[in-house]
C-alpha cells in the first residue's frame, strides 16, 4: 500500500470529489451497459424467481468480499500478525480492514434493499434490478482496490457504490409504497 503524501485539506477534498463524480458517472453508465444484455427470463413474473435472480446477482458482490477477508487472511499470515491484540496490524491490514469493514457496512443496506425492490417491481424491470448488483459488485472492487493503492483513490469507488445503494433503496422504498 502507498503511503497518502501530504496535501491541503481544501486540495484533497476537491480531489476526492472529482473522483467521487467519476465513479458516480462511471457506475451510471456501467449500469446502463449491463440492463441489455441481461436476458429476460420467463419465471420473472414469480415473485419467488425474482427473489431467487436478486440473490443470485448478490452473489459477486459476496464473492468480493469473500475474497478482501482472504486477503486479510493471508496477509496476516504472511505478516505473523496471528493475534491482532497483541501484535501490530501492518498498514496493508487495517487499510483491508477498513474496505471490508466498510463493504459489509454496505452491503447491509444494498441486499435487503435489492431483494425489496426484485420483490415489488415488475418483471419487466428485473435486468434493471440485476444490473444494479453487477454495479454495486464492481463498485465494491474499485472502493477496494482503490483505498489499497491510495486511500484517495478509493473515491470513485465509493461514490458509486453510495449512488448504487442509495437508488436501490430509494426504488425499493417507491415500489411499496407506490
Amino acid at each position: 500500500m502507498a503511503e497518502e503524501p501530504p496535501a491541503e485539506p481544501h486540495a484533497s477534498r476537491t480531489l476526492s470529489l472529482l473522483l467521487g463524480a467519476i465513479g458516480i458517472a462511471a457506475a451510471i453508465l456501467l449500469w446502463h451497459s449491463l440492463v441489455p444484455v441481461i436476458p429476460p427470463d420467463p419465471g420473472w413474473p414469480s415473485m419467488a424467481t425474482r427473489l431467487g435472480a436478486a440473490a443470485l446477482a448478490l452473489l459477486p458482490a459476496a464473492a468480493t468480499l469473500w475474497l478482501m477477508i482472504v486477503a486479510q487472511m493471508a496477509a496476516r499470515m504472511l505478516a505473523g500478525t496471528i493475534d491482532p491484540v497483541r501484535q501490530p496490524d501492518t498498514p496493508f491490514l487495517l487499510t483491508n480492514q477498513r474496505a471490508i469493514s466498510n463493504t459489509v457496512e454496505q452491503m447491509l443496506v444494498f441486499a435487503p434493499s435489492l431483494l425489496a425492490l426484485s420483490a415489488g417491481a415488475p418483471a419487466t424491470a428485473m435486468p434493471y434490478v440485476v444490473a444494479l448488483a453487477l454495479t454495486f459488485a464492481t463498485a465494491r472492487l474499485g472502493f477496494w482496490l482503490g483505498y489499497l493503492a491510495r486511500p484517495l483513490l478509493r473515491a470513485p469507488g465509493m461514490a458509486a457504490t453510495f449512488a448504487t445503494t442509495s437508488i436501490t433503496l430509494a426504488s425499493a422504498i417507491w415500489v411499496w409504497l407506490t
